[in-house]
């Protein structure tokens, strides 16, 4: 059987042609119109227009197989295309952006730049909010005490958990110093991506030492109340060349009461707050094991300040008529006479001004040089006798304590000395 479109040839049978897919015309179709000899065109053309209109309704209604095959593997290929992409993408983010590596160099980019408050929204300090106050940009406004050459090491896989591990090293005044930073998974980022946080800041502490007389000092010139910020306390023995004053004015150090402080690390300046009372050299850490020894010295405004309120006392004792005053051991004298006579007339007078005989900055104590009273006064026996003068002398020394608070000098007078 031959195809009328192309003139192929197909099996018995067939209803379409395997070449072109035109439908066949049975066998017996295609002799009948061989054996009608004398039709003319015309008539052929005339008689062959139903069997074209039913061949073209016919191919209408039946698909061509391979065009369908074609377009389900452009389709196929667009999706598997599509996987690639979204694959490749998927690869290049989780390595990139959402990887431990990320979140560790922008924590090391704000420490090294000095914007700490940015670094505690990263990662929490760990300490309380009133032991912060070091953790401040104002800490590393200045660029030479912040750390330089930061450089972030390789991700080591901790042994122990989903974890890693990483050492960060950077320098200080010139001196290379490292520390450890641990990273830990935290959960999922747009249900596919890991999520990293910092479980350790890379915060460290530095130590200062100061006499209990002092409660403030600066830190790069930040104010701290040593008491109210400092994380630990210990009582310390300073080393001898912060033991004794450089000025020989008498002050002398025995203990002193040690702090630690979290500070980013860096250079520290440790200094005194300006006072008129005492003076001092400031001190620059930038290694965690030292400390930082504050040993003000007295100015002789502070000399001045304590025997200030010693002669205030002196002025209201020698000003008493009393027999015995509270606090004026140095000056009440004795008068015990025999016979209890009446005493009248009492008057005292210290000849000389007060002076110190020790002035302690590192417990806050001080101590006068002996304090001599001359005492007047008249006595007798009978309301009916004569009134008698006589002279006495007494002879003591005022001690107590003084304190440097926000700059301002507090002393205070015990009222028991002893006399003699």
């Amino acid at each position: 059987m031959y195809c009328t479109q192309c003139g192929a040839e197909n099996h018995s049978g067939a209803r379409f042609c395997l070449s072109c897919g035109q439908p066949l015309e049975p066998e017996e179709a295609q002799g009948a119109e061989q054996a009608m000899p004398g039709v003319s065109p015309a008539e052929d053309a005339v008689a062959a227009q139903p069997v074209a209109q039913a061949r073209a309704q016919e191919t209408v209604a039946i698909p061509v197989p391979h065009k369908t095959q074609r377009r389900t593997l452009v389709i196929w290929g667009v999706i598997i295309a599509l996987i690639v992409i979204l694959a490749g993408a998927y690869t290049v983010l989780k390595n990139t952006v959402f990887t431990p590596n990320g979140q560790i160099n922008a924590y090391v980019s704000a420490i090294s730049s000095g914007n700490y408050q940015r670094a505690n929204q990263m990662v929490d300090p760990g300490v309380e909010q009133d032991s912060r106050v070091l953790l401040t940009n104002d800490y590393g406004k200045d660029a030479s005490s912040r750390i330089k050459d930061a450089q972030v090491g390789t991700l080591v896989k901790d042994p122990k958990g989903a974890g890693y591990e990483v050492r960060i090293s950077y320098v200080v005044n010139g001196v290379k110093q490292s520390k450890q930073l641990a990273v830990e998974p935290s959960g999922k980022r747009f249900l596919i991506f890991d999520s990293w946080r910092i479980a350790s800041p890379l915060t460290t502490s530095i130590k200062v030492a100061a006499p209990k007389t002092i409660d403030t000092v600066t830190v790069n010139g930040i104010g701290v109340n040593l008491a109210k910020a400092g994380t630990d306390k210990q009582v310390v023995s300073p080393p001898s060349e912060r033991s004794s004053s450089s000025d020989s004015d008498g002050t002398h150090y025995t203990s002193m009461d040690e702090y630690t402080l979290p500070v980013y690390p860096g250079v520290a300046t440790v200094d005194l707050p300006q006072s008129k009372y005492i003076k001092d050299e400031a001190v620059k850490l930038n290694d965690s094991e030292k400390v930082a020894y504050v040993s003000p010295q007295a100015t002789d405004a502070l000399e001045q300040g304590i025997l200030g309120q010693v002669q205030q006392r002196i002025d209201a004792c020698t000003a008493s008529s009393d027999l015995r005053k509270s606090g004026c051991d140095f000056s009440n004298g004795s008068f015990d006479g025999g016979g209890h006579p009446a005493y009248t007339n009492i008057r005292r007078t210290v000849a000389s001004a007060p002076s110190l005989d020790k002035l302690d900055l590192s417990t806050g104590e001080f101590k006068t040089d002996l304090i001599h009273t001359g005492i007047s006064y008249q006595y007798r026996f009978d309301e009916d006798d004569n009134w008698l003068n006589d002279t006495s002398s007494a002879s003591g020394y005022l001690a107590g304590t003084f304190a440097i608070k926000n700059g301002e000098l507090t002393v205070k007078i015990d009222d028991s000395s002893p006399s003699y």
